[in-house]
């Protein structure tokens, strides 16, 4: 197993704390996403404001997230933000008891979702960033990944088993548990490493609430992680979107259309699975940073080529599911890796920053370009072609910033004990 998963002697504790609590974590987002994904079918023709809302709420969120990080410990701020999310869950979960809720619930649990999920899991690869230095990163950190899309395989299944037996609110009240077990392991791995560092507490971050957004535009690299990013986004959120049209065109009843997102988030995380647990850390090894991180949009210039030449809802379905295990299974963890060799600062605050406001702004951005392109008539493979070129410029932009990244690598040294 050691050689399977590539650990060395005494990464076994953290590991297995790591994979846990992404397990769980993941376990309790994916019982939600495909609720999320019937009121994107439910309201597809306003999804573009859907978007708008989230980003808004973003730029209202972030600042005091920076505020956190630079005034309190890792161990303070990281389950604070945990348990102040399941607390709003828990007005969800009551409000979701009906079979299907007013609008306004339903919009609110979508924003609500939307910035959750950033949130949280920005903050877990944060966390792993500064607790793994890159060597460790290159071999764990698709493993670690894995425990993530365990929990996601496990979160549709049962949201697909239960849903028509407890309904939303039941799926919701499970979800809660499990978050839960996922803030009990995040505190109980920062006391390891608190534990490992002679029982001495993590040094404060400090700093300004801007100051990792600001770093953000004043670096070559962290501007070629947007880009990368923002690509990534153009072509998710055109794949999200369309599915939520078709959708919308060929399922009726709010539990068939929860049912059927079910299974797509099944196996798309069956597919990331084997990449994390089996390619991906493999293939950074062997075939470098670069030549990795070209891989995706590759593989989906093809796919969105069929989309433009023939169109139809398992089709489309099919692209979206290699889209997301591509991305979850492959450039999640090359994603992440990116992170291991700057600072700390720059892991909390300005990897928050882009894992946010960066991320729900592209796909605003891409929201509302596809909301323009249908209402200009373009049809749903018409609009297939004009992400070609864009895949094209993610392909160059993660050339190059692979490359950043070897630099970087080795220039990196690791911090002494709570820097």
């Amino acid at each position: 197993m050691s050689n399977l998963i590539q650990l060395r002697q005494g990464e076994w504790p953290r590991f297995l704390l790591a994979f846990a609590y992404f397990f769980f974590l993941l376990a309790g987002y994916f019982m939600l996403r495909p609720i999320r994904g019937t009121v994107a079918a439910n309201y597809s023709g306003s999804l573009h404001l859907l978007y708008t809302a989230t980003f808004i709420s973003m730029l209202l969120i972030v600042p005091v997230f920076g505020l956190l990080v630079a005034k309190f410990r890792r161990g303070q701020f990281v389950p604070g933000i945990y348990l102040f999310f399941i607390s709003n869950l828990v007005f969800f979960a009551f409000a979701f008891k009906d079979a299907e809720p007013g609008d306004w619930v339903q919009y609110g649990f979508y924003v609500w979702l939307s910035v959750f999920n950033l949130f949280v899991v920005s903050i877990f690869w944060s966390f792993m960033a500064d607790i793994f230095h890159p060597d460790q990163a290159q071999r764990l950190f698709g493993s670690i990944m894995a425990g993530g899309s365990l929990g996601a395989i496990s979160g549709p299944l049962l949201t697909a088993q239960w849903v028509g037996e407890i309904g939303t609110g039941g799926v919701m009240t499970l979800a809660i548990f499990c978050l839960l077990l996922a803030t009990t392991l995040a505190i109980t791995l920062g006391r390891f490493e608190r534990n490992q560092s002679q029982d001495q507490p993590t040094r404060v971050i400090g700093g300004s609430i801007w100051e990792g957004a600001v770093h953000v535009f004043k670096s070559r690299y962290m501007l070629l992680i947007c880009l990368l990013m923002l690509s990534h986004n153009l072509t998710s959120t055109f794949l999200y979107n369309g599915l939520a049209v078709l959708v919308d065109q060929n399922i009726i009843g709010f539990a068939e259309r929860t049912r059927f997102f079910s299974h797509v988030d099944l196996a798309v995380q069956v597919l990331a699975f084997l990449f994390q647990f089996l390619i991906t850390s493999r293939l950074v090894i062997y075939l470098g940073m670069s030549r990795t991180a070209i891989l995706p949009p590759i593989l989906l210039a093809a796919g969105f080529t069929l989309l433009g030449s023939s169109l139809g809802l398992v089709l489309f379905a099919a692209v979206q599911v290699a889209q997301r295990a591509l991305n979850y299974g492959l450039l999640g963890p090359v994603k992440e890796m990116l992170f291991t060799v700057v600072g700390r600062e720059t892991k909390y605050k300005s990897k928050n920053f882009i894992d946010t406001v960066v991320y729900r702004g592209s796909d605003v951005t891409a929201s509302w370009l596809f909301k323009g392109m249908l209402s200009a008539g373009l049809s749903i493979s018409q609009i297939a072609w004009v992400y070609i070129p864009i895949l094209a410029i993610w392909g160059v932009g993660a050339w190059h910033l692979g490359k950043a990244y070897t630099g970087l690598k080795l220039q990196f040294k690791p911090p002494t004990v709570n820097d």
